[in-house]
């Protein structure tokens, strides 16, 4: 049995939307937001669907209604919210992502999750699915509320967490497979064995043709797995079918 790290990102590469967005779409549902942060979210969601707002704009919003607001919301509503999140939407994931991952938890890996989504709707989830362990964003509490700090930011810092994790937990890098989507995940994935673009952005696709790292793209129940031919394009090496 392996005694190796498997690392999983969530949002867009496990789950097929982000968890982040759903827990505060869930919270101005809720109307735990003020009427003008709801209308905000959803003229950006609605700009962003058509074209107007680009991704990172939009995302913004969404960042800034919880940040500026999250001092306003009791945590046992914010963990309320989460659960319902999983309960209602904690089905859709990925086809590829979910059988790797049960595929390297049979090969004996640790799995573990980091995300960008706060540790209160990361954590049931990847529970659902066998996770050993889970590291999101964690908000400060004083007093039963939420201060509006940040304690732990993990966006920007997988490499560190990854290599942190390891350390603490006996766990080997060697043999290693870390699993991403985005820009932020190039840091932790040039730690893996086998690092996995999947679904990758622009900035990862270009790191990740760069190295040499596995690339899978999953449509429609198939996972088709990208590689670079000699001529220098990109081409399919193999499809998957769930």
């Amino acid at each position: 049995m392996v005694n190796g790290l498997a690392v999983f990102d969530l949002d867009g590469t496990f789950f097929r939307w982000q968890l982040f967005h759903e827990l505060v779409f869930e919270l101005k549902d809720r109307g735990l937001f003020t009427n003008e942060i709801a209308l905000d979210l959803e003229q950006a969601f609605l700009r962003w669907q058509s074209r107007d707002l680009g991704w990172n704009d939009y995302e913004h919003h969404v960042v800034q209604a919880i940040r500026t607001h999250i001092s306003d919301i009791a945590p046992k509503d914010f963990v309320n919210a989460a659960h319902a999140i999983v309960e209602r939407s904690g089905h859709k994931v990925y086809n590829f992502t979910k059988q790797l991952a049960l595929h390297l938890k049979g090969e004996g890996y640790h799995l573990l999750a980091l995300t960008g989504s706060y540790q209160e709707v990361a954590e049931p989830f990847t529970k659902r699915y066998g996770f050993d362990d889970c590291i999101g964003a964690v908000l400060e509490q004083k007093n039963n509320a939420f201060t509006g700090e940040v304690l732990r930011e993990t966006y920007s810092n997988k490499a560190a967490l990854v290599k942190e994790y390891a350390s603490t937990h006996n766990l080997s890098l060697e043999g290693s497979v870390i699993i991403g989507d985005s820009g932020g995940d190039i840091s932790m994935l040039e730690l893996a064995t086998r690092p996995i673009a999947f679904n990758p952005s622009e900035e990862l696709l270009d790191e990740a043709l760069k190295n040499g790292w596995e690339i899978v793209v999953e449509r429609k129940n198939i996972a088709y797995n990208l590689t670079r031919n000699k001529d220098g394009h990109v081409v399919l090496e193999k499809a998957d079918r769930f």
